[in-house]
Parts: structure tokens; C-alpha cells; sequence
């Protein structure tokens, strides 16, 4: 129940933060962050329980009943550990976000704003659509409901939220931040396709949703090449979550985001998600060579290179993102050694770096606030910056010292915990090769701490030291000061509780190692071994770059490479880009027939091979004796001839009309086979479509455009092709078979089980409910698509100046003045319209509330309503002497947006209901209703929509006064 609590409290904070955003502006942190305390101290029952050996609890929500999917959560040392991470310095971040988002953000040279785009000055409390506090707390249930899941399900849906959350929220810093996004959302993305392929492949090969199942399946020792392939697969989305080469180029780029954003995502939460998944399927994998080697070679490798990166930095926030990596890199190369020291020391240094690297992060947020910069060459003009700023200093200076393992700090005891687990290694040429990496990475790291303290606060160019510039520093709030310095500290005092952390370690390695017998002792004196003399050297070596910081400053300047990751990323989009437009050329025309010729022509020979590879039509089964009937004849001849004119007539009215007769003849045959629904709504789509058609071809010529010899010779070729196949695949597709088994079953079970009677309304709105839903959503896509499109593409031609067109030429010519006076009089015109709406328009939607009501059981629907609804809506229109729009320019998308809103409600609702799926049903004053009653009502809003914004838009002017005030509006400006 612990678990659920803390999850239901992270689902609250979601929920809450926007209104809490709209009524409280940036201090929403403040009772946000006491939902993430709740969450925490909800959680520490059930931490104090693993963490002591004992089993954790298991809660279960039943998902897909039918398919026997649940979603788990399970109390494990592993996934208790980040929840708490998660949650802590959430709540720290949260805190500090109230004072860090109130304060007016100066304009930074050269860099972006420290969290927005918007102009210098500008007030963020009063900036609309700050989306800050939504993001984060969606990030922090997608992280929880990542590692507290025993579900590989829900483990993807959670990796997914993390990957779109931290990609929103540096999309939010502004329109700089954008490439920095796009890079973020392809690396993360591409390792979440790698986690949807790994977890597939376990799925299939363990036969289990449930990860402790899957990690405990004999599978991975007896069949070795699948268990390599997830190895990498999982080590592969593993990387890109926690920025290890190849994917190190997006966290740095994403330091564009607010510093909030940065200490959390970037230090506790989106490059932990990695690291988790790493540790999680450790028990798997821990055993194979590929995955010690990727994980060893990989992270060491990313952490000395990060060292050099950040070294050249001069932004503070992106030398804090390239350390970001290194330390990772370390973590990760400890999950390689695979043993349960290892990785206690990976979980402790997890620990310790969430501590100092959040609190780093925030403290350069203090200082670029205070100083008005976070860049190195700007800071050494101002001097005295430590005596302006000295629990900053101090704060900066602890955690900065944590980082490089210097005792007697926590980050000294993980650091050296870590040593000494590659130390374990058995192979020993192997044994010391890593120490050798190890050491440099850690002498890279004591080398950029320095760089941190020296250049944030004590560096400072001749020039400046007379000066008093620091004096005029601004005022930095207490709130912000002390949450963004006691993370930065804490790993000094925890160093004396070495007791508790060694249970918490035993736990974790146990969960992560289940073999092992582990007894973690940790203690700042081990004696004299070989760790210590490394972390000496460290130090040694460390003090001597640090002294030497200029000139190895001025060494580094300029690239390292020619090359950098997102240089490789841009150039990879760019090409992947332009092969697309090389592939889309070969289609890109506005011609219908080029898109629609390989199509059909593909389509029908591939028919027409598949009806002689069988055996043709002498090996069909027999049709059914006594189908054909006279009028079945005499409506086919009467389509023919229609489609014939199709083929013929030049004028695009008329093409309308015979398009109209096919459909109209369709209409009959539908109701003469007995099929009283789908012929209501083929006859009122018809109605409707001729509608739009007129009111689209007022705009177009009247005649269409001869085509050209070869034009008319392909369509005719093509028209015999798709003609044959056509005629073909009815002879053997039709009246040949009994009904279908499932079709068997809905006329059988329908009124059992739905209480329905109408067959096809209950397939439709209970049966295959979700599939309406999708089609209800794409017709509402249409819709916005409609006005997207025509608010884009406006001209002349479309909207010419004059209310009505001319008249035609012909009718001029043959016309007296009078007949063409009254022509032109269209008041006069539509009085008969007018009345005829009057008594009209009243009956058609009383007509439609009956054939709603009356779907469940006879023919009608949400659907066939819409559509009589909708004629009543032209034929308003229609009597309007002047194109007037129907309803308000800006109701149709809300109209269309409800439907698919309450289409969508009433299916979550059945899922909360324990319906997944499945309509509920309530018998009220005798009457049976259904809440597929409510799915109709969503049907009926969203078809509406549509039809009004095709009105509104084809029909009037609104789109042109839109554009022209548009126009208006910019010239102003």
C-alpha cells in the first residue's frame, strides 16, 4: 500500500500543478513539493523494511483482465532506493524553484537566459504558459512508475514518460533551446526503441511480464546468444539515458533548461534512469563477457573524455553537465564488474553524486543570479566574489571536494569503494588496465573540480582586484541559497552514519546479485592498500593541474576533435533529411493520379497473381443459389451509366450530380439488401457531401482541364486493370462462404450480453469501441487539418473580393436584365429556403434525437443523428441570403475536441470501473441504458465539428478576415 501511496501522491502533484500554477504562480513549488515529502516519508516503512533484509510488499492493479496483463509494484531494495532519490531532491528542487522562478533573470552574454528565452527582465510569474512545475512532477511519476514497477510493461511506459518529459521541459527554455531538445528526444528515443526491442525479446523468451520472473528465467544461461543480444540492447538504452558514449552530446546541449531543470533531470532523475536499468538487470547479465566489457570500456572511456570536455568549459553549467557524464561514466563502469562490491559502491556513489552534483547545479544557479553570470572569463572581472558569497563558497566548495574524493566527504568512501571493486577484477592485465583509466578519470575529475571553486571564486584578472564590483552583487534569497547548499554538504555529515548505509548497501547488492553473501564495511581507514595510494596520487596530481590551471587552459583551447557528438547528430539529421526529400521526389506532385496509379496498379496484380496461383476462378466454391435478383440488375445498370458520365463530363457540377446518382443508387441497394443503418448514413453523407462539394467548386473554374493523350491513355489502361480486378474479386469474394465465426457470434451474443438489438450500433460502440474511437479521432484531426490548412494557404483566388461570383457567360448572354436582377437578388432567392427551414429544421432535429436514442436498438446512433443534425445546420446556412458562418469561429474545434473528450472519458471511466473495454449497463426506471449511450454522445459532438468548421470555413469568409487581421496585427507591430 506504501508504494501506491507515494505513487498517488506523485499523480497528485501532476494533477495539482497546473491549477496550483494558475493560483499561486511560482510559489505552486512550495505545496507541491509537501506532496513529494508525503510521497517520501510514505515510502520509508517500506525502504526500512528492504533495507533491512526483509521482503518488500507487491501491489497489483489488474490492467487488461482479458489478457491477464497487471500492472505490479514491488518493493525491492533497487527501485526503493531511486523512488527515494527521486522524491528527495525533488523536494529540495521544488523549494528552491519557488525563489529561483520569482526573481527577474537578466539577460547572460553569449549564453542563453539561465531558464527562458523570454527577454531580460521579464517576469516569469506573470509568463504565460510556463509549463515548469506540469513537467517536472510528470517526470517524476513516469520515473516512479519506472522503478517501482515489476512490470516490463509499465517499465517502458515509464522510461517513455522520463524520455518526453526532460524533452518538454528543455523545450520550454525557448526557441534556443530547440536543437538541444531535438538532440535529446533522438538519443533518448533511439535507446527506447533498444528497451522496447530488449523487453519484447525477454517477454517472448521468458514468457512472463514480471521482471523478477524474467531475471530469475533460466534462459540467460542456457541460451546465450539471446541473452547477449538484450544484454546489449538493454546496455545500448542504458547509455543513452545516462549520456555515455555515443550518446554523451545531449546533456550538455540541455543545460539550455532552467538550472531547476538541470540539478534534477541532469544530477537525480533522467541520467539515473540509466543508471537504474543498468543495476536492475544486472542479475541477468552480470555473467556475460559482452556486457562487463561494454559496460567497463564504455563508461571509462565516457569518463575521461567527459574530464577533458569539461576542462575547456567556460559556461559553469555546461562544465557541470560534461562532469555529469564522467561520474556517470564511472557508475556505470562499477555495474560492469558485476560483483556485489561493485555494485554497492555504484549504489553509493549513485548517492553521493545525486547529493553534490544537484546542489552544485543549484549553486550555480545562486551564483549566476548574484554575479549575473556563469561564465568564467565574465566572473574573473568581478572581484571579492567569495567575500560577496561565502556560504555559497562554502557550499560550492564542499561539494565541488566530495566530487574529486577528498576526505573525509562521502564522495571520498564511494569513490574509493570503487577502486577497490575494479581492484577485484580476476583478470589482472585487465585488473590494471582499468585502474589505470580509473585513476586518470578520477585525476580529470579533481582537475575540473578546481576548475569549478577557482574559476566560480577565487580567479580574478589584474584589472579587477582594485575593484570592488561584488559589492552590487544581487540579493539572493535564503530559500534559494540553503536548498541549493545542503545538498551540496550533506555528504559530509553522513559520513558518520556508516552503519546504516552498510545494511542499505548489503540489501541492494543482494537484490542486484541474488548469489552473493554480501557484508559491506564501510570507514574513512582501511589501512594502507592500494586504493589509498591511488587516491594520493590523485590528489598529487590533481594540486599540480590545479596550480597549473592557465596554462592548461590555454593548452586546451580549441577543439580536441574535429568532430563533436552533436556536430555528428546535426550532420546525421541533415542527411537523413535530405535522402527523405531524394525519396519524397519520386512522389511529390499534387496530381492525385501519381500517387494513385502504383497504388492501385500494385494492388490489383498482385489480386490478379493471387487468383491464378490458386487456380483461378474453376477452383472458387460454389455460390449460394437464388442471390440474384432483378433490381440488383437494374441499379448496376443505372451505376454504370452514371460512372460512365464520370468518365466523360467535363463540367465539374456535373461530375458532382452523376457522383451523387452512384451514390444515391448504392443508397437504394443498401436498403433493398435490408440494411436500414449503413443506407441512413450513406444517404446523409451523400446529402452532406454535395453540400461541400458546392461550396468548394464556387471557388474553383467551372470545367475541368482536358487531360493529355498519354494522361487519358493510362487512366483508361489502368481503369480496365482495377475494373477486371474489381469484377474478379467480387466473383470469388462474395456470396461464396457461410457467415463468418465472429459474425456468428455478435448476431448471437449481441442482445445477451449488450441488451442491445441493433447489431450494428452495438459492434460499433460496444464491440469494437476503440476502433470507433480511433476513426472519431482521425475525423477530428480532419476537421483541425481543415482549418490548419486554409488559415495557411490563403489567396485571391480562393476568396476573391466579390460577395457573390459572376454569373456565367452563357446565362448572360441568354438572359434579360430582369431575369438576371433577379438572379442577383438573393434575399428574394432564398425566402422560400427560409421558410421551408422554419417548420424544416425543427423536424430534422427532433428526427435526430429519436434516431439517437433508438440506436441501441433499432437503426439509428450517435452517428446517423450527427449526420440529420448536420443537414439541419446546412440548410440553415443555405437560407442565409449572405454567407454567415454557423456558429462561432472558435466553438467547431471545441465542439470536435469534446466529442473525442467524452468518447475518450467514457473508456477510461469503463477502465476504472473494472470494465476495461466494456460498456457498463444500468437499468433505470425500467428503462436499459448503456454507457455506450455516452461514446454516442462523443460520436454525435465531433461529427458536428467537423461539419460546422467545413461550413464555417469553405462557406464564408473567415478564414480571409482572420488572415487580413492577422496582417493588420503585424504591421501594427
Amino acid at each position: 500500500m506504501t508504494l501506491l501511496l507515494s505513487i498517488g501522491a506523485s499523480a497528485l502533484a501532476t494533477t495539482l500543478a497546473w491549477p496550483l500554477t494558475r493560483l499561486l504562480g511560482r510559489a505552486a513549488g512550495w505545496p507541491l513539493a509537501l506532496l513529494y515529502l508525503a510521497g517520501f516519508v510514505a515510502l520509508l516503512p517500506e525502504a526500512s523494511t528492504v533495507f533491512g533484509g526483509g521482503a518488500g510488499t507487491t501491489a497489483t492493479i489488474s490492467w487488461v483482465p482479458a489478457r491477464g496483463w497487471e500492472a505490479v509494484f514491488v518493493g525491492e531494495p533497487i527501485g526503493v532506493f531511486f523512488a527515494l532519490l527521486a522524491l528527495g531532491i525533488g523536494v529540495i528542487v521544488l523549494i528552491y524553484s519557488t525563489a529561483y522562478l520569482d526573481k527577474k533573470i537578466p539577460a547572460e552574454a553569449g549564453t542563453v537566459p539561465a531558464h527562458s528565452a523570454l527577454p531580460p527582465g521579464t517576469e516569469l510569474a506573470k509568463a504565460p504558459g510556463y509549463a515548469f512545475y506540469q513537467l517536472i512532477t510528470a517526470f517524476t511519476l513516469g520515473m516512479l512508475l519506472l522503478v517501482l514497477t515489476d512490470s516490463l510493461a509499465v517499465l517502458y511506459v515509464g522510461w517513455e514518460i522520463t524520455s518526453l518529459a526532460s524533452f518538454a521541459l528543455i523545450l520550454s527554455s525557448g526557441r534556443p533551446a530547440f536543437a538541444a531538445a531535438m538532440r535529446t528526444l533522438a538519443a533518448t528515443f533511439a535507446g527506447g526503441l533498444a528497451l522496447l526491442a530488449g523487453i519484447a525479446i525477454t517477454w517472448f523468451y521468458t514468457g512472463t511480464d514480471r521482471i523478477s520472473d524474467a531475471l530469475q528465467s533460466s534462459v540467460w544461461g542456457d541460451n546465450v546468444p539471446v541473452a547477449t543480444l538484450v544484454a546489449v540492447l538493454v546496455a545500448v538504452a542504458a547509455f543513452s539515458k545516462s549520456a555515455q558514449w555515443p550518446f554523451h552530446y545531449w546533456l550538455p546541449g540541455a543545460m539550455a533548461a532552467a538550472t531547476p531543470v538541470s540539478a534534477y533531470l541532469h544530477a537525480a532523475a533522467v541520467v539515473k534512469a540509466g543508471i537504474f536499468l543498468a543495476m536492475r538487470f544486472s542479475p541477468a547479465f552480470s555473467d556475460l563477457d559482452v556486457w562487463q566489457t561494454l559496460l567497463i570500456s564504455v563508461g571509462l572511456g565516457t569518463a575521461i573524455m567527459a574530464a577533458l570536455f569539461a576542462l575547456q568549459k567556460f559556461d559553469l553549467k555546461q562544465l557541470m553537465a560534461y562532469s555529469t557524464v564522467s561520474q556517470l561514466g564511472w557508475i556505470i563502469a562499477a555495474i560492469g564488474v558485476g560483483t556485489d562490491a561493485a555494485l554497492a559502491a555504484a549504489a553509493l556513489h549513485t548517492l553521493a553524486h545525486a547529493l553534490f552534483k544537484s546542489g552544485l547545479f543549484m549553486l550555480v544557479g545562486v551564483v549566476d543570479h548574484a554575479m549575473h553570470t556563469r561564465d568564467i572569463r565574465d566572473l574573473r572581472k568581478i572581484a571579492h566574489r567569495v567575500r560577496a558569497m561565502p556560504i555559497a563558497f562554502t557550499a560550492t566548495l564542499v561539494g565541488a571536494a566530495g566530487m574529486a574524493g577528498i576526505p573525509p566527504l562521502l564522495g571520498f568512501v564511494s569513490k574509493e569503494s570503487m577502486l577497490a571493486a575494479f581492484a577485484s577484477l580476476d583478470d589482472g592485465a585487465l585488473r590494471w588496465i582499468v585502474l589505470a583509466a580509473a585513476t586518470l578519470g578520477a585525476i580529470g575529475t579533481f582537475a575540473y573540480c578546481a576548475r569549478i571553486i577557482f574559476g566560480a571564486f577565487i580567479d580574478t584578472d589584474p584589472a579587477a582586484r582594485a575593484t570592488d564590483k561584488a559589492s552590487h552583487a544581487s540579493h539572493v534569497s535564503p530559500v534559494m541559497l540553503w536548498s541549493a547548499a545542503i545538498p551540496a554538504i550533506a555528504g559530509l555529515p553522513m559520513v558518520a552514519w556508516m552503519s546504516p548505509l552498510d545494511s542499505f548497501l548489503d540489501a541492494f547488492s543482494s537484490a542486484a546479485i541474488p548469489r552473493s553473501d554480501p557484508h559491506s564495511h564501510l570507514a574513512l581507514w582501511h589501512g594502507a592498500n592500494l586504493e589509498l595510494g591511488i587516491t594520493i596520487l590523485v590528489i598529487g596530481v590533481g594540486a599540480v593541474l590545479a596550480w597549473w590551471r592557465r596554462p592548461i587552459e590555454r593548452a586546451l583551447t580549441g577543439d580536441l576533435l574535429p568532430f563533436d557528438g552533436a556536430g555528428i547528430a546535426e550532420a546525421s539529421t541533415r542527411e537523413l533529411r535530405r535522402a527523405g526529400a531524394a525519396i519524397a521526389y519520386l512522389t511529390n506532385s499534387d496530381s492525385p493520379d501519381r500517387h494513385l496509379m502504383p497504388l492501385l496498379g500494385s494492388a490489383c496484380g498482385l489480386g490478379i497473381l493471387a487468383v491464378f496461383a490458386s487456380g483461378g476462378l474453376d477452383q472458387a466454391i460454389p455460390l449460394h443459389p437464388g442471390l440474384n435478383r432483378t433490381s440488383d440488375g437494374i441499379l448496376l445498370g443505372a451505376i454504370a451509366v452514371a460512372v460512365v458520365g464520370l468518365c466523360t463530363v467535363t463540367s465539374r457540377i456535373g461530375s458532382v450530380v452523376l457522383l451523387s446518382a452512384v451514390g444515391i443508387s448504392i443508397t437504394v441497394q443498401m436498403f433493398s439488401l435490408g440494411a436500414p443503418d449503413v443506407g441512413i448514413t450513406q444517404l446523409m453523407v451523400e446529402a452532406i457531401t454535395v453540400i461541400i462539394f458546392m461550396l468548394v467548386l464556387r471557388k474553383l473554374p467551372p470545367n475541368f482541364q482536358p487531360p493529355s493523350p498519354t494522361r487519358r491513355t493510362a487512366g483508361i489502361i489502368l481503369a480496365l486493370i482495377v475494373g477486371a480486378a474489381g469484377t474478379i474479386g467480387t466473383l470469388l469474394l462474395t456470396s461464396r462462404r457461410e457467415r463468418s465465426e465472429i459474425g456468428t457470434y455478435l448476431f448471437e451474443n449481441s442482445e445477451p450480453i449488450t441488451g442491445g438489438h441493433n447489431v450494428v450500433n452495438v459492434i460499433l460502440v460496444e464491440f469494437r469501441a476503440l476502433d470507433t474511437f480511433g476513426e472519431l479521432a482521425v475525423l477530428g484531426v480532419a476537421g483541425i487539418a481543415i482549418l490548419a490548412v486554409l488559415a495557411s494557404l490563403r489567396s485571391e483566388y480562393l476568396d476573391p473580393d466579390v460577395d457573390f461570383p459572376d454569373m456565367p457567360p452563357e446565362f448572360q448572354r441568354r438572359s434579360s436584365p430582369h431575369v438576371q436582377r433577379v438572379f442577383a437578388d438573393a434575399r428574394r432567392n432564398t425566402v422560400p429556403l427560409r421558410l421551408a427551414a422554419r417548420f424544416t429544421v425543427p423536424v430534422l432535429l427532433v428526427v435526430a434525437a429519436i434516431l439517437f436514442w433508438r440506436g441501441h436498438n433499432a437503426p439509428g446512433g450517435g452517428f446517423i443523428a450527427a449526420l440529420v443534425a448536420s443537414s439541419a445546420i446546412a440548410l440553415v446556412y443555405l437560407s442565409k441570403s449572405t454567407a454567415q458562418v454557423v456558429s462561432p469561429p472558435g466553438r467547431a474545434p471545441v465542439v470536435i475536441g469534446a466529442g473525442i473528450g467524452v468518447a475518450g472519458l467514457t473508456g477510461i471511466a469503463g477502465y476504472l470501473w473494472g470494465t476495461f473495454l466494456e460498456p457498463d449497463h444500468w437499468d433505470i426506471a425500467g428503462v436499459h441504458l448503456s454507457s455506450a449511450l455516452i461514446f454516442d454522445v462523443g460520436v454525435s459532438l465531433a461529427v458536428l465539428g467537423v461539419v460546422l468548421v467545413a461550413i464555417n470555413v469553405l462557406g464564408t469568409d473567415l478564414m480571409k478576415r482572420a488572415s487580413q487581421t492577422d496582417n493588420e496585427e503585424v504591421k501594427a507591430q
